[in-house]
């Protein structure tokens, strides 16, 4: 429980920086989005439910995943992943875009996995309002999580 409060206040303080640092450095400002989906794993549930958020431009994304079953008794409950991936557009029409990415990842449920960090990959594409993103990580096992997004300009 001390790891998902912890988690909470982490993915708190990243919703609410992110978009301040991007206009205090006069970076070009990209978008916030939040989502719910759907969490799978090779040979494991880690659970059924994703909680995700994300700060993300046309190049790359910056965000954060908790899976959830609400079973206390299950090995693979409440787990935190975050992420950092370059994006690559594959189409792009006046309001809509394709996209597949590459990056990293890590783990705050570390003794279920055989690594704590892991390479990820996600596809995914996003319009003015929503977005749906397919993200696939390796931590020895595998997670696969499916998600729809909400974007806040």
């Amino acid at each position: 429980m001390r790891k998902l409060l912890v988690l909470l206040l982490a993915l708190g303080l990243f919703f609410t920086a992110s978009p301040a640092f991007a206009q205090d450095y006069d970076l070009e400002m990209g978008f916030f989005s939040i989502g719910l989906g759907g969490g799978f794993g090779d040979d494991y549930d880690p659970g059924p439910f994703v909680l995700s958020g994300k700060y993300w431009d046309p190049q790359w994304e910056l965000g954060a995943d908790v899976y959830w079953s609400g079973d206390t008794e299950d090995e693979y409950d409440q787990i935190g992943m975050v992420w950092l991936a370059y994006r690559y557009d594959l189409s792009v029409n006046d309001d809509s875009a394709t996209y597949v990415g590459i990056g990293g990842a890590g783990i705050f449920q570390e003794y279920a996995f055989g690594n704590q960090f892991g390479p990820i990959g996600l596809v995914g594409w996003d319009s003015d309002v929503w977005g749906a993103e397919l993200k696939w990580a390796f931590f020895d096992p595998s997670i696969i999580s499916a998600v729809i997004y909400y974007h806040f300009e």
